[in-house]
C-alpha cells in the first residue's frame, strides 16, 4: 500500500486508522509526502524555530509513522505551500518513480478538494490520479532497464473522503462528498486510540489536533474511515466494499 500525500500529519488526520489496521494485518505500508510542512505552525506555544520547522516536522512524522506501522517514509522534497507553483511534470515524475519502486497494489490519496481544501492537498490529489496511469505507461518517464523502475500498474487508487452528512451534522468546516458517492468503508474502530496517539507526535500541530479531536463528529468518522474508489484495473469490483484489497487477484499471498 502506498500513500501519496502533501504534508506531515495528513497521514494521521486522514487515513490513520486504515494505515494502522492494515499494518497490523501485515500489509507493507509506504508513505510518500510531497513536502516537509515547513510553512505550517510552529506550535502553540512554539516548540520549533521557524527556520528548523521542516526538520522538526519530519521527525514528528517519522514518530507518528512508527506508531501507525508505516514501514517507510519518503519525502519528495518540494516546498510547502508551493506545489501549485511547481512544474507539474517534476512532481508527477517523482511520484511515478516511487510507484514503480515500491510496486504497490493499492494507492491512497485525498479527494479532489483535498478534504481541507488546502491547495497542496488538491494538487497531490490530481497528481495521484495522473500517476496511477502514468506509472503503468512505458512511454511516460522512461528509465534504464533493469533498475527496478519498469512500469507498474497498481490495481486501485482510493481517495480518502468524509461523508458530507457527518460534517454538516457536526458543523465541521471540511469538504466532503454525499454519502451515496462513497464506495468503501473500513472499520477502524479498534484503531481510534492508535490514531490519537499518532496525532500526539505532531506537537507543532497540537493546536489543530486539539481543535479537531474535541469534536465528537471527528471521532465518529475515525471509527469508520471512508473512501471513493477513483481508479481500478485488473480486479473484480463489487461496491460497496469493506476491504481495500477486495477483488485483487492472489491477495492471499501478498498484500502491498
Amino acid at each position: 500500500m502506498l500513500l501519496l500525500l502533501a504534508h506531515p500529519d495528513d497521514e494521521t488526520f486522514g487515513p490513520g486508522g486504515t494505515i494502522a489496521r492494515y499494518a497490523r494485518e501485515g500489509v507493507e505500508v509506504t508513505l510518500v509526502t510531497a513536502t516537509r510542512g515547513e510553512e505550517g505552525m510552529t506550535g502553540d506555544p512554539p516548540v520549533a524555530e521557524r527556520d528548523r520547522l521542516g526538520e522538526v516536522r519530519e521527525r514528528e512524522l517519522r514518530e507518528a509513522a512508527g506508531i501507525l506501522g508505516i514501514r517507510e517514509v519518503v519525502f519528495l522534497g518540494f516546498r510547502d505551500k508551493q506545489l501549485v507553483h511547481t512544474p507539474r511534470e517534476r512532481i508527477l515524475g517523482k511520484t511515478v518513480e516511487q510507484i514503480r519502486r515500491v510496486r504497490p497494489h493499492v494507492l491512497i490519496g485525498f479527494g479532489p478538494e483535498g478534504v481541507s481544501r488546502h491547495p497542496d492537498h488538491v494538487a497531490m490529489s490530481a497528481i495521484a490520479l495522473e500517476a496511477f496511469d502514468a506509472a503503468a505507461d512505458p512511454s511516460r518517464f522512461p528509465g534504464p532497464k533493469g533498475n527496478g523502475m519498469s512500469p507498474w500498474a497498481p490495481y486501485k487508487l482510493y481517495q480518502f473522503e468524509i461523508a458530507r452528512e457527518i460534517l454538516e451534522r457536526w458543523g465541521i468546516p471540511l469538504a466532503g462528498v454525499p454519502r451515496k458517492e462513497l464506495t468503501t468503508f473500513i472499520d477502524t474502530s479498534s484503531f481510534v486510540d492508535t490514531k490519537i496517539e499518532a496525532f500526539a507526535s505532531h506537537k507543532t500541530q497540537e493546536k489543530d489536533a486539539r481543535r479537531i479531536l474535541s469534536r465528537e463528529g471527528y471521532l465518529e468518522f475515525c471509527r469508520l474511515e471512508s473512501y471513493v474508489l477513483a481508479r481500478h484495473r485488473g480486479c473484480a469490483v463489487s461496491l460497496p466494499e469493506e476491504d481495500l484489497f477486495q477483488g485483487i487477484p492472489d491477495m492471499e499471498n501478498s498484500r502491498t
